[in-house]
Formats: structure tokens, sequence, C-alpha cells
């Protein structure tokens, strides 16, 4: 099952139409996809996403298009961060593999970073009310730069250009790929004393060995909340 979140009718509509999914109220359904047509701006994307949610807490997916000021046209990226550029908050997506990007969510169009759409910051926060972090995903495909402006037309195309990505989260067993993760975390909190921050941590810097096919490192025995931060620093230098 997997929920799938855009901004715009003319993203969904592909999803729409290859999916054959049905509209029940304001949601478009079969029996193995939920979307939702948000409307742009990351308050409205916070609003309906929490409504799909409240109906459908599952894995849930921000789909749809993003302005970029390195990127291709038609390039496609999983993001591995969100920062509100209005807020400067930073948000950690867990389900990420490549490739994928940071994203910078902002309030106005026409402004340009590496990845910048204007509904990430919302959508997580949403989604963080009622999902844990590897069920939060984003994918992000290029329309747009300081040079080539949207055009309307094409968007159906970027989307159906990359349509494979929603049937390939529909088919990946995500227990799979987290299973290992679990493992860890519980046998490291049985040596660690963890605050739920530094379990957080822990658990996104296991998501990265996890895509990058490094080795877990060694758990060691750790008493203090000083020694524990030490070990995540090490980690992630």
């Amino acid at each position: 099952m997997l929920n799938i979140i855009t901004a715009l009718k003319i993203e969904a509509k592909p999803i729409i139409e290859k999916f054959n999914l049905k509209p029940q109220g304001e949601i478009y359904q079969n029996n193995y996809i939920n979307l939702i047509i948000t409307g742009q701006g990351k308050i409205k994307s916070a609003i309906n996403t929490a409504l799909l949610l409240n109906k459908h807490p599952q894995k849930t997916l921000n789909f749809g298009i993003a302005g970029s000021s390195i990127y291709k046209i038609n390039e496609g990226f999983f993001v591995h961060k969100i920062t509100d550029a209005d807020s400067g908050f930073e948000y950690y997506p867990d389900f990420y593999k490549l490739p994928h990007t940071s994203l910078y969510t902002v309030s106005k169009p026409g402004v340009y970073y590496t990845l910048t759409d204007m509904e990430g910051s919302g959508f997580f926060e949403a989604c963080y009310k009622f999902l844990s972090t590897e069920k939060i995903i984003l994918y992000k495909i290029v329309s747009d730069n300081p040079d080539f402006p949207v055009k309307k037309e094409k968007i159906p195309h970027y989307i159906k250009s990359h349509i494979h990505i929603i049937e390939e989260l529909l088919d990946k067993k995500e227990d799979d790929f987290f299973r290992e993760i679990e493992e860890y975390l519980n046998e490291a909190k049985k040596k660690m004393k963890l605050t739920k921050t530094q379990e957080n941590r822990l658990k996104q810097i296991l998501t990265f060995y996890k895509t990058k096919n490094k080795k877990f490192p060694e758990i060691k025995e750790l008493k203090t909340k000083k020694e524990v931060s030490e070990f995540l620093n090490s980690l992630t230098s």
C-alpha cells in the first residue's frame, strides 16, 4: 500500500491514468494506492496530507516537480534532507536511495536552490504526526531552472518518465531493508544510553550506511550521553 501526494492536478493525472485510480471524494484510489492533490504551498500540502493520513496512515510519497539551480531538466531525485527556507528548520526523511539530494522549500516561485519546491517541509511536518521517518518519501523531478521556466505542457511528460519509481516503491519490500537497521538499534539500546534524538540520528546514519552498502559499525558499551554523542560524531565524520 502506498499514499501519493501531488501538489497539482497536472502532476496527478498521469498517475491516475497509469494506475486506474477512481475518485472517492477528494481521494483517488485503487486497491493499493491512495492519491490526494493538495494544491500549491506548504500549508495546503500539510493540511491535505494530514487529511489523507488520518484515514490511511501508511507509507507516503510526495511526488512531483521542482526547480533547480544546478540539475538538468527531467532529472529525478529522492530527498534525504529538507530545509524550510523561511524558518531555517531542517527535516530528515529516513527513506532515500540513489540518486538523492537535499531540497529547499520556499514560499514564492522563482527562487532556486539545489532543488526547490513549495510543499516539502509542510508535507514532512504533517507526515511526522502520523508516520515514522522511514515511511516518509519524497521524489522530485526537475522541471525548471533560472534559464528555463517551467512549461506546463511538459509536466505530464516529466511525470510519466519517472512513474517507474512508484512501481518500484509498490514492489519494494521495505521490511527487508529496515529489518537489519531495527535489529542493530535494538542491540545498541541494550549497550548505549541513547536519548530519543540520538536514537533517531543513529537510525538515519544506519539508513545511509545501508544505501551505500557499508558495513555497520561495531556496537560499543557506552554509559553516558557524551560518549554516545562522540560515537555518533565519529560515524558521520
